[in-house]
């Protein structure tokens, strides 16, 4: 008896599945397959070689040196150095760069000197590394700044120094 009513469930099951003439007649038309669209695979980038090794990364590069203090200082003074020496013949020798990093971004200082005495390729290398250095420990320390940007300050040689304007004034360097 228990097999007659599981037989008449599935046979009642299976006949309200099926459709009717009626159902078939509103369905709409069945939409067509697409052309089949050829493709050509790419070849897949080879892949880097595994770093095995960091003692040949430059670990500056990669923000993991800890950048102290005394650094810093001691790329200051090095500026300072430059600065110290801006002895100039005409204006066009006296020039300045950017250099360092404030936490909210600019320059923290603009380095002053003269190509009389240092060459552009040598401000450019010591003004782009106090800024990489200072943008790294700003960022391992989590340093906050006043967020005031410096302005660009103009230059002249004035008794064969260079000199920054600020106004109708000179700051002698």
């Amino acid at each position: 008896m228990q097999k007659a009513i599981v037989f008449t469930a599935v046979l009642f099951v299976l006949s309200a599945c099926g459709q009717t003439d009626e159902m078939n007649n509103t369905e709409q038309a069945k939409p067509q397959s697409a052309e089949k669209v050829s493709s050509t695979t790419e070849d897949k980038p080879a892949s880097a070689p595994k770093v095995t090794e960091l003692s040949n990364v430059d670990k500056t590069e990669l923000g993991l040196e800890k950048v102290s203090q005394e650094t810093l200082n001691s790329l200051r003074a090095d500026i300072s150095a430059i600065e110290k020496n801006n002895e100039c013949d005409s204006n066009t020798q006296c020039k300045v760069i950017a250099a360092g990093s404030r936490a909210c971004g600019g320059p923290s200082h603009y380095m002053l000197y003269s190509t009389k005495t240092t060459t552009d390729e040598t401000a450019k290398a010591v003004a782009d590394k106090l800024t990489k250095y200072e943008s790294l420990y700003n960022a391992q320390t989590g340093m906050q700044s006043i967020c005031a940007m410096l302005t660009k300050p103009a230059t002249q040689c004035i008794n064969n120094k260079c000199v920054t304007l600020n106004g109708s004034t000179y700051i002698a360097q």
